[in-house]
């Protein structure tokens, strides 16, 4: 009995951040004493934006290896200042500045893959090693940077409404299901399990590990990227360490969503409800005037515990 609810635990691991979810929720309205959807729709349209970057951290730590992409908070960072710079308030500029964004978060994922690859090293210092690249190259850019319009199609993405529901957020979850299609019914998605789970047994059966890899890692870096644009449309601006925040968050909304943190096991829907109960949860301690130190010792603290239940839950298999 005990093993059959663990599986199924295991299979519905994601239960837990809605039921959390859930639960703050609730707490924030009765400490605003504010009872609706309002408050619900506002956190979830916050939360959109961190389940769009953490999509990507989901497919990099999915691969395996310890993948976890740490260059995503430069990749945001860089998007958002090229976004503004090349878009320059004029829609003629707005394709070319996508293409050219989107392109290097795809050149990123490259070359983190070919660190990780190519090179054999661990992919927390590789990954980090390509942002201290990327962190150079945004204080080059920043010093002759000038404020610039955003495009208003990218604006009204990031804080348009349609019939009083949040864009940002139909376009997450937009996202959210392409990903679910991808993962669960295409042979990468089963590829990309198979590599996470064991990349030996993986190459042994044919599959194309490297290649497999490489694209988590473009993928990671796309989202990234798709995040910096619409970060930075939805603060009207871009600065300097603006995408710091999603790194720490981007790891716990996947582990906090089911994603084994040791590869081969992903949950896309876990991943969208585990940024929900970030946000909710971030929003609670605002609430309650907790201060941001303590705030951010309560999400490490979280993270860990999760963390420990997903290694003591992989070793009962």
């Amino acid at each position: 009995m005990n093993t059959n609810l663990l599986n199924q635990i295991k299979k519905t691991s994601w239960i837990w951040a809605f039921l959390g979810s859930l639960v703050i929720w609730a707490a924030i309205s009765i400490l605003t004493r504010q009872f609706g959807l309002g408050s619900l729709f506002a956190n979830a349209s916050l939360a959109s934006l961190l389940v769009i970057v953490s999509i990507g951290q989901m497919f990099a730590i999915t691969s395996g290896d310890g993948g976890i992409d740490l260059s995503i908070p430069y990749v945001i960072t860089l998007s958002a200042f090229l976004s503004f710079g090349l878009i320059n308030g004029s829609e003629s500029n707005l394709f070319m500045a996508l293409a050219v964004v989107l392109g290097i978060g795809l050149l990123v994922g490259v070359l983190n893959s070919v660190t990780v690859l190519l090179f054999k090293i661990p992919p927390m210092i590789a990954t980090m090693a390509v942002g201290y690249i990327l962190n150079s190259a945004i204080l080059i850019y920043s010093e002759s940077y000038n404020f610039a319009a955003m495009s208003k199609i990218i604006t009204y993405i990031a804080n348009g409404r349609i019939a009083g529901i949040p864009f940002i957020l139909i376009f997450a979850l937009f996202a959210v299901l392409v990903i679910a299609f991808i993962l669960n019914s295409t042979s990468y998605g089963r590829s990309l399990s198979a590599v996470g789970q064991n990349r030996f047994a993986a190459y042994l059966a044919g599959i194309q590990v490297n290649k497999t890899v490489m694209i988590a890692y473009m993928v990671s870096g796309l989202f990234a990227a798709i995040a910096g644009v619409l970060i930075g449309a939805r603060v009207n601006g871009a600065f300097l360490d603006m995408g710091q925040p999603y790194m720490l968050q981007s790891v716990s909304a996947v582990v906090i969503g089911g994603t084994l943190i040791s590869g081969g096991k992903a949950s896309v829907v876990g991943t969208a409800l585990g940024s929900l109960f970030l946000i909710l949860l971030s929003t609670l301690m605002m609430v309650t005037h907790l201060p941001i130190g303590a705030q951010y010792v309560i999400q490490g603290i979280l993270l860990i515990a999760v963390l420990v239940f997903d290694v003591n839950t992989k070793n009962c298999d």
